[in-house]
């Protein structure tokens, strides 16, 4: 009797596990097919579009006034354009045109049967494309987070095209180069941002990159060393730290500051790591003055 209890015990768990494995698999799934864009987002006027860039078939997002000066906005580690939303409607508002990409990869912007992810630099060349085929001339840009990265690698490699920067939330901290430390300060920051959190949009962002390609995407992001290439960055970089941010220490954020040949830092009170979704309209306060400055020259060629 006993040998039966434990396999009758032994054939529940199996089945349990198999159900469990089964329904996760079906919301992966479910997730990995959501539209790019909601009915929100389409009732607030953001549009949604592909281009080809180079190899790479890249979608898109725009909103704001088509004749305004070029805003671009770089999406973080793993997740798409779609978490950077509130912060084009914030900008929109103000007069700017604002275009947010999927780097391939994430998002929309898929990349065949690949599964692995694309080295930062080869990402910065791939939004250069982007820019080429959207005949974007020179622009400004805001990323968040990993975004930075690529944005920073984009100024170095192709500083024609960089009007402005804007880095908010900058990685990685180079006292904090390793995968357990980042996933507990991403941790608790989202716990901090819970009231208004982007975890389900990155839920639906994870499942569309898929597993090896976000495990892969950390590597790099780890592995990057971004202050390396802060000193050689000639176009006017604005550091914009939250001062609840526990993801980037703003120690570590003041410090990259005065690499920048030509760097301003603000500290905005009470903002954490995902400021462009928590705090879009504060953001968008935050960043006005700079964008405005003199010899702004964001434009699309005709």
């Amino acid at each position: 009797m006993k040998r039966s209890s434990r396999n009758n015990l032994t054939w529940i768990l199996a089945g349990s596990a198999s159900l469990c494995a089964v329904a996760g698999y079906r919301i992966y799934r479910r997730l990995a097919r959501m539209p790019a864009l909601s009915e929100v987002s389409l009732q607030l006027g953001i549009k949604g579009e592909y281009i080809q860039a180079g190899p790479w078939r890249m979608f898109f997002r725009s909103v704001g006034d088509v004749d305004g000066p070029v805003v671009v906005l770089v999406h973080g580690l793993v997740i798409s354009s779609r978490y950077m939303e509130p912060l084009a409607q914030a900008l929109a508002a103000n007069g700017y045109r604002v275009l947010a990409p999927d780097l391939p990869g994430y998002g929309e912007s898929v990349m065949g049967s690949s599964r692995n992810s694309l080295s930062i630099q080869s990402l910065s060349d791939a939004l250069f494309l982007w820019l080429t085929a959207m005949n974007v001339g020179k622009a400004s840009f805001i990323g968040n987070s990993f975004g930075c990265q690529v944005l920073t690698m984009l100024a170095v490699r192709h500083p024609a095209v960089v009007d402005r920067l804007v880095l908010q939330g900058l990685t990685v901290d180079p006292e904090a180069r390793n995968l357990f430390t980042q996933i507990s300060r991403a941790f608790l920051n989202g716990r901090r941002e819970r009231q208004r959190s982007s975890a389900d949009i990155g839920r639906v962002d994870y499942a569309k990159a898929g597993p090896w390609r976000a495990l892969t995407s950390m590597y790099r992001l780890i592995r990057d060393r971004v202050e390396t290439r802060l000193p050689l960055i000639q176009a006017p970089c604005l550091i914009l730290q939250g001062n609840r941010d526990l993801v980037v220490p703003t120690p570590w954020a003041q410090r990259a500051c005065d690499l920048l040949p030509n760097g301003q830092f603000r500290l905005l009170e009470g903002a954490t790591h995902t400021m462009n979704y928590v705090y879009p309209f504060s953001f968008a306060q935050a960043v006005a003055d700079f964008l405005d400055g003199d010899n702004h020259s964001g434009r699309i060629d005709k």
